[in-house]
């Protein structure tokens, strides 16, 4: 791991503040759980200098991650998006037009399952409806991503990917 990741790992939520008009310096803690947003500040001036305050906010974080842990891939992944039309997560139906040699636009629709492999990267199948009709090709989407679901593991990080890291080194 080069010293740039170890760096984001070590203040993972955590930011420094440094407005020299308003006379503000400080470590901002600043983390998200189930859309709700939880920050604080340590100032430099209340803990004694820019170190201690970053100590205190390295533990108030890491305490934070321990009552708070992330959220797991699989919740994450069944979250309803406002987008969603379906009302199925991570099932939807789409359509391809193509153009046959004879200039006839044809088109045909599927329903699609999706969800995520294990290295992150996004796992789909379709299915035709013009080949199971409308109700099965739904029915065998929504299986396919039940199953697919059913590997999913670990935890959801919107940054770097890998585990819970407690940060010990000074700064």
């Amino acid at each position: 791991m080069d010293k740039n990741n170890r760096t984001c790992q070590r203040l993972y939520g955590i930011s420094r503040i440094d407005c020299e008009r308003q006379n503000a310096h400080a470590w901002r803690v600043s983390l998200r759980r189930y859309g709700k947003r939880f920050a604080k500040n340590f100032t430099d001036k209340k803990y004694g200098d820019r170190e201690l305050a970053l100590a205190e906010a390295m533990a108030f974080r890491d305490q934070f991650l321990l009552e708070n842990p992330p959220i797991s891939r699989k919740d994450f992944c069944s979250i309803k998006r406002r987008n969603n039309k379906t009302g199925i997560t991570g099932v939807y139906k789409y359509r391809k037009t193509y153009q046959l040699k004879d200039g006839t636009i044809k088109e045909s629709w599927y329903w699609e399952a999706n969800w995520p492999d294990i290295d992150g990267t996004s796992i789909s199948q379709s299915f035709a409806i013009n080949r199971f009709g409308e109700k099965l090709a739904k029915n065998m989407a929504i299986e396919a991503r039940d199953l697919g679901m059913q590997n999913v593991e670990g935890t959801f990080w919107a940054a770097e990917r890998g585990s819970v890291h407690a940060a010990s080194s000074s700064f």
